[in-house]
C-alpha cells in the first residue's frame, strides 16, 4: 500500500494512514521496518485522536484498530450511533454518563464484538510492479465491555447512579499477499534476474490496551441529569507482525508504553414527554507515550532494542449534540452532531503529521421501530475522518449504514444485537488513484436488571 497503513471503527477498526511516521526515531536493524513503523504510528494516533473523543466514536472510525472505542450500547450503534441520548443501558458510561440518571434499577451489562473489512488499493492493484494483490481484515472479535449502574437514594431527595465500565481492545488482524517482481542478485548469472516474490502479511493489534472508566449521575426531579466519568487507560499499545518473504521469515512485536487520562462530562434534559436533548463535552488532555520495545525475530535469530524517548500529545477538546423525539408509541427519532477540531492537535515532538487537517463535524441520524413486538433500528452516519486526499487539508468522508433488534423492554434479562457497515477511500497521489475500505462490525450485548436495597 506504499505510503498507506495496512489496514477500524476504526474505529468502527485503523487504517488512519498519515503518510507519514510518527515513530520515525523508532528505527531498527533489520531492513523494511519503515512499513511496521507506519502501522505503528497508524495504531497510536487514532488511540486517542479518534477513540477518546466525545460521546459516539465508534471505532469503526478508526477502521483497522480500535482502542479506546466510546460507543458500545448496540441499541446506539444500531441506530447510527447517536450515543448522546439513545444509550439505554449501563454502556452509556462509555459515552453519555448523565444517562445513567434516567436509570431506576441496578444493571449490569458484558458484551462484544466482531469485525471484518476488505480493501482496495489502486496503487497495488493497477500497478505494473505488482502482479497481484490481495488484502483483508479477516473475522477477528475486537471488543469486549463491561458496564454496572446502580442507583442510589436518599431521602427521597437526592437521587444518584453510580456507575463502572471496563473495556478490552482484543485487537484486530489484518492479512495481505502480494506478488511482484522484483531484480534479485543471481550469483551463477553474476548480474540482476528480474524474479516473482510472493509476500504474505499477517499484522495483529493485539490487546493488553484497556479503559477503566468510573462515574457518577446526578438526577434532579427526573427531568435534568448530569454525569461525569474519569477515564484511565491501562496498558501498552502492542502491535505483532509476521511476514513471509522468499527465504526470509520475520516476526515483530512491538509494544509502546502510553499513558493517558481524561474526563467525560454529559447531561440530559426530559424537555417534554417526547423530547429528549443530551450534551457531551471531553475536556483538552494529554496522551504521552513512553518507551518503546521493538523485538525483532529473523530466521531464529532474535534482535531487541529500546528506545527512551517521550512524546506528548495535547487532544483538544470535543463536545456533541443529540436529541430524540417520540413521535409515536411505536417510532422514536434520533439525531447527533459532534465536533472534529483536527486543527488543534498538538505534539511536544515533531510527529510527520501534515501541517493542517482542517476541522469537521460528524453527523448521525437513527429511528427504532416497535410495530414488531420487538426493537427494530436503523441509522446512517457521516464522520470525517483524519485523512485528506491529495493536495488537500479537508477530512474524508466515512460513511455508513447500521441495523440491529432488541428484546422488549421491562425484561430481566434483555439482549440487543447491531451490524455497522461504513466505507471510506482517498486518493493517494497526483495520478488520482485511490485506496480504499468497507468495514464491518457485528456487536451483541446483554443486560441483567435486578433490585437493590
Amino acid at each position: 500500500m506504499g505510503k498507506q497503513c495496512p489496514n477500524l471503527y476504526t474505529e468502527f477498526t485503523l487504517s488512519y494512514e498519515f503518510k507519514v511516521l510518527i515513530l520515525s526515531k523508532y528505527r531498527r536493524r533489520k531492513p523494511d521496518m519503515k512499513r511496521l513503523q507506519n502501522m505503528f504510528m497508524c495504531v497510536s494516533l487514532i488511540l486517542v485522536l479518534i477513540n477518546n473523543g466525545i460521546a459516539q466514536d465508534t471505532s469503526i472510525l478508526a477502521p483497522s484498530s480500535e482502542i479506546i472505542e466510546t460507543v458500545l450500547d448496540n441499541r446506539s450503534i444500531a441506530m447510527g450511533n447517536t450515543a448522546i441520548t439513545t444509550a439505554n443501558s449501563s454502556a452509556a458510561i462509555f459515552s453519555n454518563p448523565s444517562i445513567l440518571g434516567t436509570f431506576s434499577d441496578a444493571h449490569v451489562q458484558v458484551g462484544g464484538k466482531l469485525f471484518y473489512g476488505t480493501i482496495t488499493d489502486e496503487v497495488r492493484n493497477e500497478s505494473d510492479f505488482y502482479e497481484s494483490y490481495d488484502a483483508s481484515f479477516p473475522i477477528f472479535p475486537n471488543r469486549s465491555y463491561f458496564g454496572f449502574a446502580f442507583p442510589y437514594k436518599y431521602d427521597n431527595r437526592l437521587k444518584l447512579v453510580f456507575g463502572i465500565g471496563y473495556q478490552r481492545n482484543e485487537g484486530n488482524r489484518f492479512e495481505d499477499e502480494t506478488t511482484r517482481l522484483e531484480d534479485v542478485w543471481s550469483d551463477q548469472r553474476g548480474d540482476f534476474v528480474a524474479t516473482r516474490r510472493t509476500t504474505t502479511e499477517t499484522v495483529w493489534w493485539r490487546g493488553q490496551l484497556s479503559t477503566f472508566t468510573p462515574g457518577v449521575a446526578l438526577n434532579l426531579q427526573d427531568k435534568f441529569f448530569f454525569g461525569v466519568t474519569l477515564n484511565r487507560t491501562l496498558g501498552a499499545i502492542i502491535v505483532t507482525e509476521e511476514e513471509k518473504a522468499f527465504e526470509q521469515n520475520t516476526e515483530t512485536e512491538t509494544e509502546l508504553e502510553q499513558t493517558a487520562m481524561f474526563l467525560r462530562i454529559g447531561a440530559l434534559a426530559l424537555i417534554t414527554d417526547e423530547l429528549s436533548i443530551g450534551l457531551t463535552y471531553r475536556p483538552e488532555f494529554e496522551w504521552e507515550l513512553g518507551e518503546a520495545i521493538v523485538k525483532t525475530t529473523v530466521n531464529g535469530e532474535l534482535y531487541t532494542e529500546r528506545f527512551q524517548d517521550v512524546n506528548e500529545l495535547t487532544i483538544p477538546g470535543m463536545w456533541g449534540i443529540g436529541a430524540s423525539y417520540k413521535v409515536s408509541p411505536k417510532l422514536v427519532l434520533a439525531a447527533e452532531l459532534q465536533s472534529r477540531p483536527y486543527s488543534d492537535l498538538q505534539w511536544t515532538q515533531y510527529s510527520g503529521l501534515p501541517e493542517i487537517i482542517d476541522d469537521g463535524f460528524n453527523i448521525s441520524v437513527g429511528a427504532e421501530f416497535l410495530e414488531f413486538g420487538f426493537p427494530v433500528r436503523v441509522g446512517a452516519f457521516r464522520n470525517v475522518i483524519p485523512y485528506v486526499d491529495e493536495n488537500d487539508t479537508d477530512p474524508v468522508d466515512l460513511i455508513g449504514l447500521t441495523a440491529g433488534i432488541g428484546s422488549q423492554d421491562g425484561q430481566e434479562f434483555s439482549w440487543d444485537v447491531s451490524v455497522l457497515w461504513g466505507m471510506w477511500e482517498q486518493t493517494v497521489n497526483e495520478d488520482g488513484q485511490k485506496y480504499s475500505e468497507d468495514l464491518f462490525r457485528v456487536g451483541v450485548s446483554g443486560t441483567y436488571h435486578f433490585e437493590t436495597f
